[in-house]
């Protein structure tokens, strides 16, 4: 996946004027590696991808993602998340099938990559921070700041939700948290996260967002299934838990609360992990940010 994965980000970083040289310091190749990616075909790249049973709309997350953690220099955080998404591809077997065409000897019923990824709720999180760290996605920030939770598969209360204490707010142009994420660190998301596991237990993560007038359509574009609630005047954490979960029967991707009397609206976007949650959030800022 990696050489394809990296041609895809060299095209992206060229298209947005950056030099063969500057590339190659970011994506940590050699610059004569850099033009035989920019020479390649980007269909070639995409195949490759396919052909290990990627979606379209998972290609290009992986792609948003990398090229906005090497842009702000966080090439770290970019080898971290590219190692834990493919050990997190691993460790689910959607890899399975590719590998025994390469390999016919492996058996049907081999499960050997069920143990490789160990789930680090902490580490998940901080690395979602930094998929946030995004100009467009301080566009989504509301007035009451933004914060995303992650809870254990097991959690049954609010010391069993992970978030940041004190919420997400722009700083400097950036989302920037608060502190670092605590266990207990958000009543509000971890109550809605409780509540909506009872109806729909994949959904582990959530982030409130602005419900701005670009939401809907952004949803459209990014194929996300959202529904709406209120307007409603309850502004305490349960009662509002309550309302969101009323409507989670098939998993909706994001729920658009209208507020009401002193309530101010927001979006609830849902995901398996934090990852995946802050992609979404990611997406949906650039698409607003297209439609402005």
């Amino acid at each position: 996946m990696l050489p394809n994965v990296r041609g895809l980000v060299a095209k992206r970083l060229r298209a947005q004027g950056m030099s063969q040289n500057k590339i190659a310091v970011l994506v940590g190749v050699t610059q004569p590696a850099i033009k035989q990616y920019l020479d390649a075909r980007e269909e070639d790249f995409r195949q490759k991808l396919y052909e290990a049973y990627l979606k379209d709309e998972e290609i290009e997350a992986i792609i948003s993602n990398l090229v906005n953690l090497v842009s702000n220099g966080e090439k770290e955080e970019a080898s971290l998340y590219f190692t834990t998404l493919g050990l997190m591809f691993l460790s689910e077997l959607r890899l399975c099938s590719l590998h025994r065409k390469i390999n016919t000897s492996i058996p049907p019923d081999c499960r050997i990559c069920t143990g490789l990824y160990k789930e680090e709720e902490e580490r998940e999180l901080q690395l979602a921070l930094s998929l946030l760290k995004n100009r467009e996605v301080s566009n989504l920030i509301p007035e009451v700041l933004s914060n995303i939770a992650y809870s254990k598969r097991d959690a049954k209360e609010i010391a069993d939700v992970l978030a940041i204490p004190g919420r997400i707010a722009v700083i400097g142009g950036l989302p920037t948290p608060a502190s670092k994420p605590t266990w207990g660190g958000s009543r509000h998301l971890a109550t809605i996260l409780l509540e909506v596991r009872k109806t729909c237990s994949k959904w582990r993560s959530v982030m409130n967002i602005k419900l701005d007038y670009c939401i809907e359509k952004a949803l459209k574009q990014a194929n996300l299934i959202s529904k709406v609630v209120g307007p409603s005047d309850k502004r305490d954490d349960v009662s509002i838990a309550k309302i969101v979960a009323a409507v989670m029967n098939d998993c909706p991707d994001v729920i658009l609360h209208l507020g009401g009397n002193g309530l101010e609206p927001n979006a609830y976007v849902f995901g398996e992990n934090p990852l995946q949650v802050s992609s979404r959030v990611v997406e949906i800022a650039k698409f607003c940010s297209d439609l402005t």
